[in-house]
C-alpha cells in the first residue's frame, strides 16, 4: 500500500477536526463542456498526487494518507438556477466535513458545476489537510489552463508522496519526541493563563459576545459571509499607498480590521522554509504568525500600519512561525490536540479569533482570463474554521481586491460584525481621499 504519516504542518491541521475547509467558486462568461472539465480535473488529478490522498489510521499508529484505490475527484452538475447559488453552495460546502477513513474512497477534494448557457460557475472544495490558499490558485490555474489547452503529456509532482519530515531541520530538532511537554503547557495554559485571560475580560469588558469552541459548539451554526470588492481604481490607489508608506498591503489590510480585533492570526507562506522545495506543488504547506496591537486612535491609520508592518516582519525574520511545533507534535494524540485548541485560540486571540488570509494578486498565478469565449467575472470563498473564528480572506484578480467575512453564527452577532466591515470601509474610503 502506497501510504505515509501526516508531517508535521499537516498532523497540526489534521487535529483541528473537521469542518476545516476551503472553497472556492469561479464564475466564468460563456458556457463549459462538462465532459471536458470532466477530463481536466483527471489530468490535475494526476498532475497533484495530494488531489488522490485520503486520510485513515490505525489503532497502532497516527493518521497517514493512503493513494491506492482512490477513486477520481467527484464532480455534481447541477443547473445554475440563478446568479447567486454559487453563494449558498460555497457557504454549505465550508461547514460539510469529507468522509474519511479505511471505508472512504474518495479523495479530500470535490467539484460541483453550476451549468448554463450564458454563464458557469466552477466551484473547488477542499479539506484544509491537502491544501493551502496558494494551493487552490494553483488547482484553478492548470484546470483553466488545462482545459483550453490540454497537455500532451504531465509529470506528477510525486514529492509530496515523501514529505513526513518537511520542517527545517533546525526546528525538526526541537520537535519533542514525547507529549510531556505538551501535557504541562496544557495544564499551565488551562489552569494559570486562561483563568487569569477571562478574569481580565470580566473586569475590563462588560460585553463579551463571543465564545471560542469546536465542532460540538458550531454544527447547529450558519456560516455567513460579508462580500465587498474595491474597484480598480481603488485598488491601484490602495496598493500606491502601501507603497508609499512603505508598508505591506497585508499588514495594511489587518490594521483596518485592528480596532476591532487587536489580536489577528497572520497566515504566512512556509514553502520558501522547508527542508524540500515544494514551489507550485498543491499541499499544506502554511502556518499561522498570531499577535496582538492595539490601534491608537490618537495616530493615523498609517502610523498605525506601520507599527503592525514593523512587528510583523520582526517576527517573521524570526522561527516564531515554528514556535508551535516545540510544543505540538505527532507524539501527542489527535484527541489531545481538538481539546487543547479551542484553548490556545481563546489564549491567543484575547476570546476574539480573528484571521486574514491574504492571496495576494491572483493575476500573478498567470490565471487564464479571457480565452476561447471564456472570461472570469469573479471569484468567491476562502477558508472555513473548525474552531469560532472570524476569518477575512482576501484576494486581487483582474486588477480588483476582494473581501469576503466569514463566520459563525450563532456566536457572532450579524448586527455586530456588519459594524466591523463598516468601520473597515469606512477606514479605506478615508485613507483612499
Amino acid at each position: 500500500m502506497e501510504k505515509r504519516k501526516l508531517n508535521e504542518i499537516e498532523y497540526l491541521i489534521w487535529s483541528f477536526g473537521q469542518p476545516n475547509n476551503m472553497s472556492m467558486a469561479v464564475t466564468i462568461d460563456g458556457e463549459l463542456d462538462k465532459q471536458r472539465l470532466r477530463t481536466t480535473l483527471d489530468i490535475i488529478q494526476k498532475k497533484h498526487p495530494m488531489l488522490w490522498a485520503q486520510v485513515t489510521s490505525d489503532e497502532d499508529q497516527g493518521p497517514y494518507f493512503v493513494w491506492d484505490k482512490i477513486r477520481k475527484i467527484p464532480m455534481e452538475v447541477i443547473p445554475r438556477t440563478k446568479d447567486d447559488l454559487y453563494e449558498e453552495i460555497v457557504e454549505n460546502e465550508f461547514i460539510t466535513p469529507f468522509e474519511t477513513g479505511r471505508e472512504s474512497k474518495y479523495p479530500l477534494i470535490r467539484v460541483k458545476l453550476l451549468l448554463s448557457e450564458e454563464k458557469s460557475d466552477i466551484i473547488i472544495t477542499l479539506q484544509h489537510v491537502i491544501g493551502d490558499g496558494l494551493s487552490m490558485g494553483f488547482i484553478f490555474r492548470d484546470l483553466l489552463s488545462f482545459y483550453i489547452n490540454p497537455p500532451n503529456h504531465i509529470k506528477s509532482n510525486e514529492i509530496v508522496k515523501s514529505l513526513e519530515n518537511i520542517l527545517p531541520e533546525s526546528i525538526q530538532n526541537k520537535i519533542p519526541k514525547t507529549a510531556r511537554r505538551f501535557k504541562v503547557m496544557t495544564w499551565f495554559l488551562k489552569n494559570i493563563v486562561l483563568k487569569f485571560v477571562r478574569l481580565k475580560k470580566r473586569l475590563f469588558r462588560r460585553n463579551n459576545e463571543l465564545f471560542i469552541g469546536n465542532t460540538n459548539e458550531i454544527k447547529n451554526s450558519n456560516f455567513i459571509t460579508h462580500s465587498w470588492v474595491l474597484t480598480r481604481e481603488e485598488t491601484q490607489e490602495f496598493i500606491r499607498k502601501c507603497k508609499m508608506n512603505k508598508i505591506t498591503i497585508h499588514s495594511a489590510i489587518c490594521t483596518l480590521f485592528l480596532e476591532d480585533f487587536p489580536s489577528i492570526n497572520n497566515p504566512v507562506n512556509l514553502r520558501d522554509r522547508l527542508s524540500y522545495s515544494v514551489k507550485d506543488t498543491v499541499g499544506c504547506f502554511a502556518g499561522g504568525l498570531v499577535f496582538s496591537q492595539q490601534y491608537d486612535q490618537k495616530r493615523t491609520f498609517w502610523e498605525n500600519a506601520k507599527g503592525y508592518n514593523k512587528k510583523l516582519r520582526r517576527k517573521l525574520k524570526s522561527d516564531e512561525v515554528f514556535r508551535i511545533f516545540k510544543i505540538i507534535s505527532r507524539a501527542v494524540p489527535v484527541e489531545d490536540i481538538k481539546k487543547f485548541g479551542p484553548i490556545f485560540v481563546e489564549i491567543e486571540s484575547n476570546q476574539k479569533p480573528f484571521a486574514v488570509t491574504n492571496l495576494g494578486s491572483l493575476d500573478k498565478l498567470n490565471l487564464i482570463t479571457t480565452a476561447e469565449g471564456l472570461r472570469i467575472e469573479h471569484i468567491f470563498g476562502g477558508v472555513s474554521s473548525s474552531f469560532n473564528a472570524v476569518i477575512l480572506t482576501v484576494f486581487t484578480i483582474q486588477s480588483r481586491m476582494y473581501f469576503h467575512l466569514h463566520y459563525y453564527s450563532p456566536p457572532y452577532l450579524p448586527k455586530r460584525m456588519k459594524d466591523y466591515v463598516a468601520n473597515a470601509k469606512s477606514k479605506i474610503n478615508k485613507i483612499l481621499e
